[in-house]
């Protein structure tokens, strides 16, 4: 197998040498920004501080040029650290699944398939996770053998139970928070500037407000009330970075988007509180279930302190992967935390992180996921009695508080990013989606209420299709990576009959963007055709090079696939949808352009506009995404 040398990248890393999404500009376009700072640094230095895209871009273009078997190639981490890098279907479904499904060929170097017990009890993710552990802990995300196993067990009884049914009490509960989430980003970014047109904004931070008002609301059952989330409209983070300094009004209302403390709940642009969002609440036939005794609320608000933990999870993303391209991934883990830098930074962001999910798990009502998983053994190994440790919360638990709300959040806001971005540079596929989504509330009386229902996305072919090509383009998780626990051998990628052995404790990243953008495996792999997953003409072509299952993994595969999966499934369609029905997005910079360009000249416009991946352990569009959200239908009140 090819094989490259690996230097690591940085010794220290900082924040604030990368971009942190400053308004929305690409990484090609010159920025101005206000800082306290006033110290110059060399380009070429700074330069060496940021994580560029092209770690994750240029993996497919050296798997090319390198021809090994099935695209593979390897390096050497260190002295003696195999990693063997991967972004075809058939080894990466022998690596994730434990070569179930592979052909008798597909066995271990002694001859036999791999054990039932390495299979049942997951791939392994130690040691190579445990840069994540300082974040994550011993969550569910970075747990091993059977720890893992119990753990994600009970998340997946108490974060999915009853959401596979249409009208439980919680899957009715997941419709009624995504449409929420939905009305609280469109209420921000319908921005009106003094000429009443609307303002151009950065719907990045947007969605991540909405998006983690949504989780918390979810997993803590804890109805936070309009004086509690109204305080993020007043928020200095999204005044200067969300919205352009010109815009003055959002649509609907006189509300200002002044810093100041307001006696009046009400004189500020309430998020999950919209009318019509208020509606969707109270007309559900379980809303008195949904929202609990305020007495029994503990007067923690995590909202008071939403912008630092939003910066926090931005900053941390590339902090962690930065510190798995570093010299100290090489050494042990307490050199790192004894003598990096990096890691006083990571033990900064990592401040705001924990009192987020704290205050999460003290909020928790019972009934709620968080509150189900502290009576689990597997959170809580000590089975404490709540009656008499009040609310104490342990470590297991908080642990997993912020693996399900990063997890939760950070995914579904960074693929709307993505979704919207696109759409922005495609006006024909968003018209024909705003129709589909308009002639499916029409055909179900929907209209009025305009609530977005797990039914009715389940017809709407075209909004299942511009979600998974965007997730296709610009999965979040752009890789993963297991350890091998035993050899394994697959067969051979050409007519010798040659098997290919990779020996056991190798490391094997699963190359996901490379996956996903293989030339050998689909059909214009780089271009934004949501009509590959439903016109069967376009899906012959993408059949006639992709003869395997698992070319299509945004949520990895196997036994340590991504948990929450089936909620991701709806709250993305039921956000798109109902963003889709209320407005369109625009990208200023498509609009410039003669009349007389043509539809080629355009499609090549649009592809130039693409924005940058801001490399982290998952991906933002670098600079954010900033677009005119226009309303088609009646104002938001």
């Amino acid at each position: 197998m090819p094989t490259v040398c690996w230097l690591p990248r940085f010794v220290n890393y900082h924040t604030d040498k990368d971009e942190q999404g400053d308004g929305g500009t690409s990484s090609s376009t010159p920025t101005t920004t206000t800082t306290t700072t006033t110290t110059t640094t060399n380009p070429v230095i700074e330069g060496l501080k940021k994580l560029p895209s092209s770690n994750i871009t240029n993996i497919l273009p050296r798997m090319e040029r390198l021809n090994g078997p099935y695209g593979m190639y390897a390096t050497v981490y260190g002295i003696s650290t195999k990693v063997v890098h991967v972004a075809h279907p058939i080894p990466a479904k022998a690596i994730l699944m434990g070569n179930t499904g592979l052909s008798p060929s597909a066995i271990s170097k002694n001859g036999r398939k791999r054990s039932s017990i390495a299979a049942s009890l997951g791939a392994i993710k130690s040691p190579a996770y445990n840069h994540f552990k300082n974040m994550f802990g011993d969550g569910v995300f970075t747990a091993d053998g059977k720890i893992w196993k119990a753990k994600r067990a009970s998340v997946l009884h108490c974060l999915l139970k009853g959401c596979t049914k249409d009208d439980s009490e919680e899957s009715l509960r997941l419709e009624r928070e995504a449409n929420i989430a939905a009305d609280s980003f469109l209420s921000n970014a319908m921005i009106l500037d003094q000429d009443g047109g609307n303002c151009e904004v950065n719907i990045v931070p947007l969605l991540q407000r909405a998006t983690i008002g949504l989780i918390y609301r979810f997993i803590t059952h804890h109805d936070v009330d309009s004086a509690c989330e109204s305080s993020l409209s007043r928020d200095k983070t999204m005044n200067t970075s969300a919205i352009s300094s010109e815009c003055v009004e959002p649509q609907g209302g006189s509300h200002s988007f002044d810093d100041s403390e307001s006696s009046d709940s009400n004189s500020s642009l309430p998020l999950a509180s919209t009318s019509s969002a208020t509606s969707i609440l109270m007309n559900d036939a379980s809303s008195k279930q949904h929202r609990d005794d305020a007495s029994s609320i503990k007067d923690v608000n995590p909202f008071r302190s939403l912008s630092s933990y939003l910066e926090a999870i931005t900053n941390i993303r590339m902090i962690i992967l930065a510190q798995s391209r570093s010299l100290w991934f090489l050494l042990p883990r307490w050199f790192y935390r004894t003598f990096s830098s990096m890691f006083q930074e990571e033990e900064n962001q990592m401040v705001a992180i924990r009192e987020f999910a704290q205050a999460a798990c003290e909020n928790a009502q019972l009934g709620s996921p968080l509150q189900m998983l502290r009576s689990r053994e597997s959170h809580n190994p000590r089975m404490e009695d709540d009656v008499k440790n009040g609310h104490a919360i342990n470590k297991e638990l908080l642990d997993e508080a912020i693996t399900l709300l990063f997890a939760g959040q950070d995914t579904s806001a960074a693929t709307l990013s993505w979704t919207l971005h696109l759409l922005s540079l495609n006006p024909s596929v968003q018209r024909r989606l705003a129709k589909e989504v308009r002639e499916h509330l029409e055909g179900t009386g929907h209209s009025q209420t305009k609530r977005i229902t797990k039914k009715m996305i389940s017809k709407m072919t075209l909004l299942d299709a511009v979600i998974k090509e965007s997730m296709r383009l610009y999965p979040v998780a752009p890789f993963v990576v297991r350890r091998l626990p035993d050899d394994l051998t697959i067969p051979s990628d050409s007519s010798n009959g040659e098997t290919i052995t990779i020996p056991k404790d190798t490391f094997a990243c699963i190359w996901i963007y490379s996956l996903h953008r293989n030339r050998k495996l689909w059909h214009r792999p780089n271009d934004f055709v949501p009509d590959r997953w439903i016109d069967p003409e376009i899906q012959k072509l993408d059949d006639a090079q992709t003869k395997h299952k698992g070319t299509f993994m945004p949520f990895a595969a196997g036994p340590r696939n991504c948990v929450g999966q089936p909620l991701a499934h709806n709250i993305l369609r039921i956000m798109l949808a109902r963003i889709m029905h209320e407005c369109e997005v625009i990208d200023k910079r498509m609009t410039q352009h003669d009349e007389f360009t043509s539809e080629d000249d355009m499609f090549e416009k649009s592809m130039r506009l693409r924005k940058d991946m801001q490399a982290g352990f998952t991906v933002l569009p670098s600079g954010g995404v900033r677009l005119v959200v226009n309303s088609t239908t009646k104002k938001i009140k």
